[in-house]
């Protein structure tokens, strides 16, 4: 059987080359079928389409290894605090239940996938929040996002969120656990069933394993999910070192551990290990140096840390600092994990705060972001074949367009789209060498984006709805999300 093979040219083409990016001006790139060919000048061999992309940038498809498949909540933390009064902690009375039909959660995933695609992301480890759960999630749920993320081209890592327990806080304001070490080992258990039956998707579609967070999590089931881990030889995924609260649970329920030390103590440290945050390292009581052993230990581990830089800096948090990981070995990823999910911005914002964080303007650079956004993320899951466009990787592409006028001068390609441009400058976006957007438009499905939006935001005014219910001491929903200013509205 034929594969057609289609060569593309533009202004910049982003190759890779002796163990790292290289850009290739008036570059070409060449891929048959689903996999690279060529990249760079003067190819010779035969074509069947040449697409002439023109002032544009054409690089590897972007990694997000913490990509929310979800309406985002987190939103309405930016300008609402404290949190635990605002629902990003339940009252402890109220009766969890399930907030979207199934219909609806099948749709918000339809909606983000579709959003994180238009972003240039090609490659996604989806999260959601299971603050607004009955439980957790489902594997019957997530057999649906394998169909959904199938069908719109999306190379993805997919697997149901699972637990041991859960926050609440009490009517007298203090916090506490809730507890269901079965319920949490038989949700592994699911978990592992339904990475086990991902064959059938092909090479696009695979499993990992998501601990929703280390707080909710007793030893069992950590040591469980290490086990399961290196059977699988599959990611795992967990939340750590993220907030306050965890650290003072962990530090409560664990004999005083901090989250890299119950980590491991439970063998769960690992080359497979996904770490988003990590923004709290030495645990309640933090020193120097605990937090240089827990670097070590990292390091020394091979797990990969997923930093996410906007949702980070909306809560006034940051990792301890690229050149301190980088010093102890720890691959750093990206994950967007809030709305936009724009990898660009999470680009720029991130080496700005990078900056911030350690005083230092040369801390790190558009490069080094771009290096997470690609051969991180690359790295963290194991594969040599995604994040760089070489002969033999895969055809995840996505097209950046320099014609837009508010891209500004260019004057190094990398540089020029961290900071001045944005995600809604991905104008093309190929994943094993199908398009699948295209002039920024989805491809695949052909969906309404416009209807896409009105059905989003019709959702989530249902979904803001049922606060009440959840937040503690259930205040009106004008007291939890006050407008920014006094709100007149019509009378109808």
């Amino acid at each position: 059987m034929h594969m057609k093979t289609t060569k593309i040219t533009a202004r910049y083409v982003i190759g890779f080359k002796d163990d790292g990016h290289h850009i290739y001006e008036h570059g070409e790139l060449v891929y048959q079928g689903d996999t690279v060919l060529f990249v760079g000048h003067d190819y010779q061999g035969q074509v069947d389409d040449t697409q002439n992309l023109g002032n544009a940038l054409v690089g590897p498809g972007f990694i997000d290894l913490d990509a929310v498949a979800d309406l985002d909540s987190t939103v309405l933390a930016f300008d609402h605090q404290p949190g635990w009064k605002k629902g990003r902690l339940p009252a402890s009375d109220w009766l969890r239940r399930e907030t979207y039909s199934d219909a609806e959660l099948d749709f918000n995933k339809r909606y983000a996938f579709s959003q994180l695609l238009l972003n240039g992301i090609t490659t996604i480890a989806p999260i959601t929040s299971i603050l607004y759960r009955e439980w957790a999630e489902t594997a019957d749920e997530f057999r649906r996002a394998a169909d959904i993320a199938a069908s719109l081209g999306v190379r993805a890592y997919l697997g149901p969120a699972y637990m041991s327990g859960y926050g609440v806080v009490n009517p007298n304001g203090n916090f506490d656990m809730r507890f269901d070490e079965r319920r949490g080992l038989q949700g592994l258990e699911e978990a592992v069933h339904y990475a086990e039956q991902l064959d059938q998707y092909g090479d696009t579609i695979r499993g990992m394993l998501a601990p929703d967070r280390i707080e909710g999590c007793t030893p069992e089931l950590l040591r469980q999910t290490a086990r399961a881990m290196r059977e699988l030889d599959c990611p795992v995924r967990l939340h750590s070192c993220q907030g306050e609260f965890e650290l003072e649970m962990v530090h409560q329920l664990h004999n005083g551990m901090s989250s890299v030390e119950l980590m491991a103590e439970n063998d769960l440290l690992d080359r497979r290990l996904l770490l988003p945050h990590l923004q709290l390292l030495g645990g309640k009581h933090s020193t120097p140096d605990k937090i240089a052993r827990e670097l070590a230990l990292l390091g020394q581990s091979g797990a990969s840390a997923v930093i996410c830089p906007l949702v980070a800096g909306r809560h006034a948090k940051y990792f301890n600092g690229v050149s301190r990981f980088r010093e102890a070995g720890i691959n750093i990823s990206l994950g967007t994990d809030t709305y936009p999910p724009d990898m660009i911005q999470n680009m720029h914002i991130g080496a700005i705060l990078s900056r911030v964080e350690r005083g230092n303007i040369t801390e790190a650079s558009a490069a080094d972001y771009y290096n997470m956004a690609t051969l991180g993320g690359a790295r963290a899951l194991g594969r040599e074949d995604i994040g760089r466009l070489c002969p033999g990787a895969r055809a995840d592409i996505m097209v950046f367009d320099f014609d837009r006028i508010h891209t500004g001068q260019v004057f190094d390609p990398i540089t020029a789209m961290v900071i001045n441009g944005n995600g809604r400058d991905i104008k093309g976006v190929i994943i094993n060498g199908d398009r699948v957007v295209w002039d920024g438009q989805l491809v695949k499905l052909g969906l309404d984006l416009q209807q896409l939006h009105h059905q989003a935001q019709k959702q989530f005014d249902g979904f803001i709805a049922s606060y009440p219910e959840r937040c503690h001491q259930h205040p009106p929903l004008t007291e939890i999300f006050p407008p920014s200013f006094p709100l007149s509205r019509r009378n109808r």
